[in-house]
């Protein structure tokens, strides 16, 4: 398919590729009031299967069969899905491994079930479950902020994240663990 000099420019110089535009010979001009802020609407596309894919991946760095700190998996996960994985979201991995057998203790005890929001919560008063819960959302949150970062996605799609991790967190709950359906509702697995 063929496509104008005059229609690609158009094109390109609405989804703001401004080296391609001086690559192929085009000029984007802005009219209107120098003093008056520009509106620029722009549609961002999601892959919500790769971010489903890379949940399953960190769940298995902090879970799965491989997790340990050194991990043949983590060296896989730096070289295809994850570039370069800083050393803020390693720090929450290994957090996060260090912390899984009490978390899975207090599971079991009905005292910390996992959310709809990717994140655990405390279904009881017990004190060492609640800051067990605080530090392991940080140590989450740190992870699901990467994700939106390193795709360059823009700040509302880290509901997108929550949600395939939080997927991910339901599927790997063992029977008699507390789950948050998403429609809100908690069940017992």
């Amino acid at each position: 398919m063929k496509i104008g000099r005059k229609i690609l420019c158009s094109i390109l110089a609405g989804s703001g590729s401004a080296v391609l535009i001086g690559g192929i010979g085009c000029r984007a001009t802005v009219a209107g009031d120098p003093d008056r802020p520009i509106k620029i609407e722009a549609h961002v596309t999601i892959d919500v299967r790769q971010i489903k894919e890379e949940a399953h991946s960190i769940e298995d760095m902090v879970s799965g069969p491989a997790a340990k700190k050194s991990s043949r998996l983590e060296g896989w996960l730096v070289g295809t899905a994850w570039a370069e994985l800083s050393p803020e979201v390693m720090q929450a991995i290994n957090s996060r491994r260090d912390r899984l057998s009490e978390i899975k203790l207090f599971k079991a005890q009905g005292l910390i079930g996992e959310d709809n929001q990717g994140h655990v919560a405390a279904l009881g008063g017990d004190p060492k479950a609640q800051a067990l819960v605080e530090a392991e959302n940080r140590d989450r949150e740190t992870i699901y902020q990467a994700q939106v970062q390193q795709k360059g996605l823009p700040a509302d799609a880290i509901g997108t994240v929550r949600a395939a991790f939080a997927q991910e967190q339901r599927d790997r709950a063992e029977p008699g663990e507390k789950i948050q359906q998403s429609s809100g509702e908690w069940v017992t697995k």
